[in-house]
């Protein structure tokens, strides 16, 4: 079995003991975890992405995007040159992680970036379908666009809730499957995935940023999954990274869902935001905001995580000026919506989260005066779920996620 102490023959190491991090950079580090994360759904390899985080800097966003899409190159010949239908659909699943993965850290308007994209959603529809997973992918009216949807429906007819996930700052529809999606449907659950404004391709091909008010995409989602589905007896509401917020803000002005997980508690994005932009907005208050686009660069050049960071925000949000994207992010706080949310709440925390403070938890918790429960589960170091969303310990947070379904919504 190679674990991440198998990184100590690729690196040198001044001890040999063994590695903890893929990456001494945080930003780098979690992002190639994430590949790793979706293992237990099929959707990587641990030597194989082992070996390609061996190849790149952290940085070094060009290196990044060849050794991954080389990756991607590499399973989608094996599926193309394999007979067996099981491992052709498994290599498709992994070319599309890599090739995700491979796009990760260029720049939004990079030409590359449309078909790295394309290449990933391929390769992800061939894999179900060579594997048999079956799905259901339809479009979702909103005002002049539309959003996407992708069921998945019960593998067996048992009477359990339906999940509805929604990812976050920078994830995927499809992405979706291998976080929660595939682990539910082996247990019996019919899961309804979605991408809204600033996600996936809604943003990608039709240009629509984020909105704070995520009740707007989300319920016209259910809406429309529920004009030719029946209605299940209880709803759940799933919300990845910054899905912590969106997801309990659409739950407290729907009633329809009967829970809301915040996977991880996302009580205050504009909290983050303000403390990471604290020198930028000294300098307006002294009239000298025109510094500010320099400062950031100069950031940017040496730290890569703030550098994606606000790329992403500028590209999500719709904004050009790095104070716009702060200001924006002020309004996604659940402060003063937290108070109408009436449902069960299941919230997850990591100890060395990057994005969120600890304790913001605690201010989630005591905002929810009106929950019909709260229950709230912190992962340490030790236990391997201490990273943002839990990452590379899925089966970890999985088993009390499901764990508080049954307790809550059980037959």
């Amino acid at each position: 079995m190679i674990t991440l102490g198998a990184l100590a023959i690729l690196r040198p190491h001044r001890t040999g003991e063994g590695f903890g991090r893929l990456f001494v950079d945080q930003t780098y580090h979690h992002q190639a975890l994430r590949a790793l994360n979706h293992i237990a759904a099929q959707g990587a390899d641990v030597s194989e992405v082992l070996e390609t985080t061996a190849l790149v800097r952290a940085g070094d966003a060009q290196g990044w995007y060849t050794a991954w899409t080389a990756l991607g190159d590499r399973n989608l010949a094996r599926a193309q040159a394999t007979k067996d239908p099981q491992s052709r659909g498994q290599a498709l699943l992994r070319a599309h992680t890599y090739y995700l993965r491979a796009e990760f850290f260029l720049p939004p308007q990079d030409p590359r970036r449309p078909d790295s994209f394309a290449r990933n959603t391929k390769a992800f529809y061939e894999g179900l379908d060579t594997l048999g997973i079956p799905y259901e992918k339809f479009p979702i009216p909103f005002g002049a666009h539309h959003l996407n949807a992708v069921y998945y429906p019960a593998v067996a007819s048992a009477h359990r809730p339906l999940v509805v996930f929604c990812g976050g700052y920078d994830s995927t529809m499809e992405e979706l499957y291998f976080f929660l999606a595939a682990a539910a449907r082996a247990r019996g659950y019919a899961v309804l995935t979605f991408e809204g404004p600033g996600q996936g391709s809604v943003l990608r091909e039709q240009g629509l940023p984020f909105t704070h008010e995520w009740e707007k995409p989300t319920s016209a989602v259910l809406d429309t999954f529920l004009d030719t589905h029946a209605r299940p007896d209880k709803i759940v509401l799933v919300g990845l990274s910054l899905g912590g917020y969106l997801a309990p803000r659409a739950a407290a002005f729907d009633d329809r869902f009967d829970g809301v997980v915040s996977y991880d508690a996302f009580f205050d994005v504009g909290a983050v935001a303000r403390k990471d932009a604290a020198i930028a907005y000294t300098l307006r208050s002294v009239g000298l905001e025109s510094w500010v686009e320099g400062l950031a660069a100069l950031k940017s050049a040496v730290d890569p995580g703030f550098g994606w960071s606000l790329a992403n925000g500028r590209w999500t949000l719709g904004k050009s000026k790095p104070l716009d994207v702060a200001d924006t992010l002020a309004q996604y706080t659940l402060e003063n919506v937290a108070v109408r949310i009436r449902q069960d709440v299941l919230m997850f925390a990591g100890v060395d989260d990057q994005f969120i403070p600890l304790e913001q938890l605690e201010q989630y918790k005591g905002a929810l005066v009106n929950a019909r429960s709260v229950t709230a589960k912190v992962y340490d170091r030790t236990s391997g779920g201490a990273e943002h969303s839990q990452l590379g310990a899925s089966t970890l947070w999985q088993a009390d996620f499901f764990d508080w379904m049954e307790e809550k919504f059980g037959r």
